[in-house]
């Protein structure tokens, strides 16, 4: 049991109380109570809880907690559905509720400045005045926080279309582990750390104020809604409406049983403009959006053809804002409405390549049955995420553990169908475990490193994210690295041969991003990546492609548009490590799913995949953005493709001139020593005699 009696009086309650009253530190067992558990299942009473009224509050505070070896975690609505805003060492929680003003609203950058605690569905209204939108939209919007989403990078039905939270984020203050202040933003020079603290669960750090992309309305969106006689049909549907081309704002499929219950709680009149044909087993709710009605209507009529195709028993469009927000309103409306069936929900959260989600829902099903259990099944379809919401009672042990056993033979699944344990939601306590069957120890280790080297003292929300002692290893990963060709496994082995010998590497594409020294030839042995020229794998089914980083991009262009398809990846010289690596078009982190780098020893690791999202551990992909051949050296990566002639979001964005040079941060240095602790590679970036 945690003693709270390092707040009951002495030097450190009244030094959080100068900063931020007496009146915001609570000690009372009642407030503990309500801060011991969140939307998921476990539970754990903190010490302390301290409110924050001002931003300027938090890194103060934070420093005096890190100074005396106090755990400490940032809590807003506790939403969370995986525990991971449960104080499971004690510390404090840190309540940021408060922070919840909107600064700026900036149509011409199309910027929203604000602060941690703002509801996202409050920001939703004050941008609608403006005729303007922020993208992620969580079933969870009317009460969920910017703060939360950015922790666990949430998504939601419009991600489809427009990007998950780290698709929408221009640059974050941070306040570090330590209580430093820093602003972060995926353009800077040199690795995005941004981009790492995305979806980090407050591991690294706790967001005090957010740059949020914001856009231009659609002039037309249309809502329409297909109904199955099975969900089969429902997620076959799914698979030709995507390949056909059609990309819709969002694609939503529910089952039966998550449907009445959603319009049992509905409003009188919402349930009265949802009526579905009799044999009604599942639906699709599809919104598309345009410019134009004339292109939107016949996106709709082609979807409604698909449907029918798929052997749908009724397709129809709202006929007006009334029909769209009831339609709307079952769908998010789903996950309370299966709390009220039963005492409690587990809501598993895994994705797969979108054309494997009939093989995922054949194994879910079977897996519900083999353990009895009831359930309503929710996709966010177009995506390949899945969410069985599970109703039991927990007083209930024996169902309690089918459960947790049902929920972790739904996770294996999704792993070995090419898939994450984890599409939004996080991993936080519940699926801790689960992250040895997606990684191996080497990765597990890295992941280990980096959050040392934001958090030495390991304070920052303990015990999360990442197996604890006594589970790690719990058993092989079942994620596989793809086959790798002659080229990479020859420069594994080099850089094993030399890593033994200690010889540091200048690694050298085509020169053409300019970032190795003239004389870097004569002062290192230079490692040549210009053999890793093979595209290995096109999979048009999922829009993937899978190709070597030495692939110059103007090759892999030509090679898609024969194929018909477009990586959204602009017109220039270079290669496609060299374009990660230099950070020379930062929007490339916008269609990187997967990628096998190398690291100074020779080993390889593997991250991401072919989803198209992916919150299961940090987002280590975003760091070697821009890291110039100093953290590892990129061998393989896999991109998100589209119909050519669809535009893609990030080939809106135009090349980034020349920016100022990157001097490593603090935080650079420690994940160089993280990821290169001899400084093998590219060893003049971070200087010469090591870091």
């Amino acid at each position: 049991m945690f003693k709270k009696r390092r707040f009951d009086k002495g030097g450190l309650r009244r030094e959080i109380e100068s900063v931020v009253g007496g009146e915001n530190l609570f000690t009372d067992e009642a407030e503990l109570l309500m801060y011991s558990y969140d939307a998921g299942m476990a539970r754990a009473r903190p010490e302390a809880v301290i409110r924050f009224t001002s931003t300027d509050q938090v890194a103060p505070v934070v420093r005096a907690l890190y100074s005396e070896g106090i755990p400490f975690l940032p809590r807003l609505a506790g939403t969370n559905l995986s525990g991971g805003t449960i104080p499971l060492k004690g510390g404090a929680i840190l309540n940021l509720s408060l922070l919840n003003r909107i600064r700026q609203i900036d149509t011409a950058r199309r910027i929203a400045l604000v602060e941690p605690g703002v509801v996202n569905m409050r920001l939703q209204q004050e941008l609608d005045k403006f005729g303007f939108f922020y993208a992620p939209d969580p079933a969870s919007q009317k009460v969920s926080t910017i703060g939360g989403n950015i922790g666990e990078n949430a998504g939601g039905p419009q991600c489809l279309k427009y990007g998950v939270t780290s698709d929408n984020v221009e640059q974050l203050e941070v306040v570090t582990p330590e209580g430093d202040v820093r602003i972060w933003g995926y353009r800077d020079p040199g690795p995005d750390l941004m981009s790492l603290l995305i979806g980090s669960e407050g591991t690294l750090g706790i967001v005090t104020r957010a740059w949020l992309k914001i856009m231009e309305k659609p002039r037309f969106v249309k809502t329409a809604v297909a109904a199955f006689p099975s969900i089969e049909n429902a997620i076959e549907a799914v698979t030709k409406i995507i390949g056909a081309g059609i990309v819709p704002r969002a694609l939503e499929a529910m089952d039966k049983v998550s449907l009445n219950a959603a319009l049992r709680g509905a409003a009188g009149s919402a349930a009265k403009k949802t009526h579905y044909p009799p044999g009604t087993e599942a639906i699709l709710l599809i919104d598309v959006d345009g410019a134009g009605d004339r292109k939107t209507a016949s996106e709709l009529r082609e979807i409604a053809s698909i449907c029918k195709a798929s052997f749908a028993l009724a397709v129809n469009t709202a006929e007006d804002q009334a029909e769209r927000d009831a339609l709307w309103q079952a769908r998010k409306g789903a996950y309370p409405a299966m709390a009220r069936l039963a005492p409690n929900v587990m809501v598993e959260d895994g994705v797969v390549p979108r054309p494997v989600l009939p093989a995922a829902l054949r194994e879910t099903r079977e897996i519900l049955s083999k353990y009895k259990l009831n359930a309503g099944l929710i996709f966010h379809a177009g995506d390949g995420n899945l969410h069985p919401n599970v109703i039991f009672d927990e007083r209930d042990l024996q169902e309690v553990k089918r459960v947790k056993k049902a929920g972790y033979e739904i996770l294996r699944s999704c792993i070995r169908l090419g898939g994450s344990i984890s599409g939004e939601h996080g991993i936080g306590v519940e699926k801790r475990v689960a992250m040895n069957w997606m990684y191996d120890s080497a990765a597990l280790d890295l992941f280990g490193a980096i959050k040392t080297a934001f958090d030495p003292k390991n304070l920052a929300n303990p015990d999360k994210i990442f197996p604890v002692a006594e589970d790690r290893r719990a058993g092989p990963p079942s994620l596989k690295p793809g086959l790798l060709g002659e080229a990479a496994s020859a420069l594994l082995n080099e850089l094993k041969l030399r890593g033994e010998r200690g010889e540091q590497s200048a690694v050298m594409g085509r020169g053409s991003r300019g970032a190795v020294p003239p004389d870097a030839k004569r002062r290192y042995k230079t490692l040549d990546t210009t053999p890793l020229n093979k595209i290995l794998e096109l999979d048009q089914a999922n829009f993937t492609v899978r190709a070597e980083a030495g692939v110059p991009v103007r090759e892999l262009r030509k090679w898609l548009k024969k194929a018909g398809l477009s990586s959204g990846l602009p017109d220039m010289e270079g290669t496609l490590g060299g374009l990660i690596a230099s950070k020379a078009w930062p929007p490339a982190r916008d269609i990187l799913l997967g990628m096998d780098v190398a690291m100074a020893d020779g080993s390889m690791l593997s991250f991401g995949g072919k989803t198209v999202k992916n919150v299961a551990g940090y987002d280590v992909m975003k760091l070697f953005c821009g890291s110039m051949g100093a953290y590892g050296v990129i061998l393989t990566l896999t991109l998100r493709t589209s119909f050519e002639g669809t535009r893609e979001k990030a080939e809106q964005d135009p090349l980034s001139a020349a920016g100022p040079e990157f001097r490593p941060d603090e935080y650079h240095t420690r994940l160089k020593k993280a990821f290169d602790p001899r400084n093998l590679l590219n060893p003049w970036i971070y200087g010469e005699r090591g870091t």
